[in-house]
Order: structure tokens, then C-alpha cells, then sequence
């Protein structure tokens, strides 16, 4: 599950902005269609391809939460809970775009559409850090000697611990630094590959305005208990 997700996570070579546009347009694209099962194929199939096959791996790295999210379907709505799963996987799998640019890049593209700096360089060094803490969490997998829960429990209590020094150790050296909240960032021309994906994106999320307009206010959007 954690190898999985460390080889999701690799910088790729999409261009920022239009990595950061597309995952917009993809999750609205799945909201308003309502968890349609088509849109959703298409929008995964989209992030499949563009980071070639890596959202898979985002995907298969968190089945455990499938598992709990099917689980709830028995107490609420089982049809819900499957379309909720699927719609789940999908934007996870959107996700992955945003590692498959350049963490300079996606910074870039913040400050393109004129994002304050300072919520830049915050977004910057959280979007940095979470594939060292992957890292962490798998070093940790890989020595803890124990069996069933009690595995999850020691894994839990000592990443929350390699979590805080990780924290401590990065504040105390941006202090040291004289951190100004000017962030590292890159913008280049898109490539044909980053049109293509940006014009998808847009096609997919277009092909759903019909849909919500039809339906504007269909129960399937919401989960059963707030009916």
C-alpha cells in the first residue's frame, strides 16, 4: 500500500497550470454529474493516462477505505455507497495530477492566477512534505515486529511521533532561514500533451452542465440521510 503510493507521488513532467485547471475541472465534473458512473470512468481513464498509470496506484493504495465506505452502504443506502466508492477512487486518481507536475510548477501556477503569496509558499511546503511523510510512515512499516492490530497501533504511535520531530525540524530551519513566505515557483509554456489534458478536462466538465441542468435538484447527489 505504501510502495504503491510513494511511486504515485513522483513528480511527472505536466505542465502546472494546466495539471492544476484539469483536477479543478475533473472534480467538479464529478460533483455535478452526481457520481455518474460514466463520468467518472471517463474522468479516471483521463488521469490514467495522462500520468501514465500512476493514479492506479493512488487508487489501489487506499482499497481499505473502499472497504469502510461499502460497509456503511448496509446501514444507509448500498447503491449510494457503491456510487460514493466510485466517485471516491475517481478523485483520488484526479489527485495524482497535481504530483505530476512539479511542486515548482504548481506554485508557479498559483501565482499565475494571482493566489497570495504567502497561502502559495503554505501550499508549496504542504505539498512538499507529504511524500516525505509516505516515506517516513514506510521506513516505519518496515521495522515495527508485530502482528494484526497491534501492528496498526505501534505504526500509528510512531509515525504521530515522526510526524511532530519532522514539524519541529523543518520550523526551527525555516526560522533559521529568515523564512519571507516567497515561494520557489516555475512557469513554462504548456506542451501539446498539457492542451490535450486541459481540452479533456474541459470537454468532461461541459458534457455535465446538460446533466445538472436537467436534474438541478436530484436526490442523487446527496446521501440519504439528508433527505
Amino acid at each position: 500500500m505504501i510502495g504503491r503510493l510513494q511511486a504515485a507521488l513522483r513528480e511527472g513532467d505536466l505542465e502546472g497550470r494546466s495539471s492544476l485547471i484539469s483536477v479543478f475541472l475533473l472534480s467538479l465534473s464529478v460533483y455535478i454529474s452526481g457520481f455518474s458512473l460514466v463520468i467518472c470512468s471517463l474522468a479516471l481513464m483521463i488521469t490514467v493516462y495522462f500520468t501514465k498509470g500512476r493514479s492506479l496506484k493512488t487508487v489501489t493504495a487506499f482499497a481499505p477505505f473502499y472497504v469502510l465506505i461499502m460497509i456503511s452502504g448496509f446501514f444507509f443506502d448500498i447503491g449510494y455507497a457503491i456510487k460514493v466508492t466510485i466517485a471516491f477512487a475517481t478523485l483520488l486518481s484526479v489527485g495524482t495530477l497535481i504530483y505530476s507536475s512539479k511542486i515548482e510548477e504548481i506554485a508557479g501556477a498559483l501565482i499565475f492566477f494571482r493566489f497570495p503569496k504567502k497561502l502559495v509558499s503554505t501550499i508549496q511546503l504542504a505539498v512538499s512534505i507529504f511524500p516525505l511523510l509516505v516515506n517516513d510512515l514506510k521506513e516505519i512499516s518496515e521495522v515495527i515486529d508485530a502482528r494484526g492490530l497491534e501492528y496498526y497501533k505501534k505504526i500509528l504511535k510512531a509515525f504521530v511521533s515522526t510526524s511532530i520531530l519532522r514539524a519541529l525540524s523543518i520550523s526551527e530551519a525555516l526560522f533559521s532561514k529568515n523564512f519571507n513566505y516567497n515561494p520557489i515557483y516555475e512557469i513554462r509554456s504548456p506542451k501539446r500533451k498539457d492542451i490535450t489534458l486541459l481540452l479533456l478536462s474541459l470537454l468532461l466538465f461541459l458534457s455535465t452542465v446538460p446533466l445538472n441542468l436537467l436534474d438541478l435538484h436530484s436526490s442523487d447527489i446527496y446521501p440519504p440521510f439528508f433527505q
